[in-house]
């Protein structure tokens, strides 16, 4: 029996950047969430960019942000994780001394980034539909630091090498999109999310459906025996699940989802 569903959203629901989805979607959801399923986003996106996909069910489902380190349902915080404010004040010390990429600081409230870039604001504000601000000195924003991204326009591999190999000892470092490169508290984890929603309402793992693409969807996948990777994964996360999804370009996962509906119709 089905009892928790969890899907990443960039490269699994929608193409990276993208805030609209599929209308049969809601359908679905709204189908299953009155059988008695509960529903999670988790994604790398900070509440207000996850909360611009799903707003019509922000009072029916959780959103696990920032990788997991924020829970929040109808507004409220569940759970929060923050980084150590003179930790991020010398990584982002740190960063600014490595050339290629843009800066996005991730709060309770919103994003914010000092970079002077227009077209990187358009991505965070427009495309991803991030509430939050261009500021004159990011360090002035790091008190309830959640997550640092960094946007690396050739590409997060090699930076990725360098950050985690500078910094491992202190933060959790994901590749969580082809451009993108997100630094949470150590222990932080889209996997522990699931595992605090697990907990709360003794939820096995064999009742947990995931769905998700990236390096920082690996942990709930390892929370869920019924787990799937996109098709367009990379090898190892197609390793780490138990089974592929087609693309978002075929609405890979709403087929699932209608296949789940339809079992539990049966089932009654």
């Amino acid at each position: 029996m089905i009892r928790l569903i969890i899907s990443d959203i960039d490269g699994t629901l929608v193409p990276e950047g993208e805030s609209r989805i599929n209308p049969e979607y809601f359908e679905v959801i709204q189908e299953l969430i009155d059988k008695g399923i509960r529903f999670a986003a988790a994604s790398g996106r900070q509440v207000t960019s996850v909360d611009a996909v799903f707003h019509r069910f922000s009072d029916r489902m959780y959103y696990l942000s920032d990788n997991g380190a924020c829970i929040q349902k109808d507004g409220k915080v569940l759970e929060e994780i923050c980084m150590a404010k003179e930790d991020v004040k010398e990584l982002l010390r740190d960063l600014q001394q490595i050339p290629g990429h843009h800066v996005l600081l991730s709060g309770r409230e919103g994003y914010y980034t000092d970079d002077k870039s227009t077209d990187f604001h358009h991505l965070v504000f427009e495309q991803y539909k991030g509430v939050g601000s261009v500021v004159e000195d990011l360090e002035k924003y790091t008190d309830a630091c959640i997550k640092v991204s960094l946007y690396c326009e050739e590409g997060a591999q090699i930076l990725y090498d360098l950050l985690d190999d500078r910094w491992k000892d202190k933060f959790t470092i994901y590749i969580s999109g082809a451009k993108w490169i997100d630094i949470n508290a150590a222990g932080v984890s889209k996997g522990n999310a699931v595992r605090w929603i697990q907990d709360q309402f003794q939820i096995t793992p064999e009742e947990t459906v995931v769905f998700g693409d990236n390096f920082n969807d690996i942990s709930m996948m390892e929370r869920s025996t019924r787990s799937y990777a996109s098709v367009l994964s990379h090898p190892d996360i197609k390793k780490a699940a138990n089974y592929e999804v087609a693309s978002y370009e075929e609405d890979g996962v709403l087929q699932v989802l209608k296949r789940i509906a339809e079992e539990i119709r049966n089932e009654n």
